[in-house]
């Protein structure tokens, strides 16, 4: 039974994934949408979703039952990656700017990409901890 789950996870995981690749080299490629893959990947985005979800889970853990850790970690990592996303505004705007015009948009995207990450993974992370 247990080994039936974990294969279905694993297999949604994968169609997870390959879907949406899939639909990013569409975008792109036959669409036309400006920027690429590199856009979508940010280390340090991952590492502050990541530790700061992760750690505001971890100190709560010990208040909810087995079956609510699933549902808590996807909430913390899904509010770390808004985190993120505030931080990067911050950090984006922060800059000597006279308007809204002067800021790269590649700044404005590096902000986006942790809310992205925090939904992403929360999810992923929800549908393993569940049974």
């Amino acid at each position: 039974m247990y080994e039936g789950l974990m294969r279905n996870k694993f297999i949604g995981l994968v169609a997870l994934l390959v879907f949406s690749i899939l639909a990013i080299a569409f975008s792109i490629t036959v669409e036309g949408a400006t920027g690429g893959f590199a856009m979508f990947l940010s280390i340090p985005s991952f590492i502050f979703v990541i530790g700061v979800g992760g750690g505001l889970n971890f100190m709560r853990k010990h208040t909810f039952a087995d079956d609510e850790l699933g549902k808590s970690l996807r909430n913390d990592i899904v509010l770390a990656g808004w985190l993120g996303f505030i931080v990067g505004s911050v950090l984006a705007f922060g800059g000597n700017t006279d308007s809204i015009a002067d800021i790269p948009s590649a700044y404005l995207s590096a902000a986006i990409i942790p809310v992205l990450y925090g939904y992403v993974i929360g999810a992923i992370a929800e549908a393993f901890m569940t049974k």
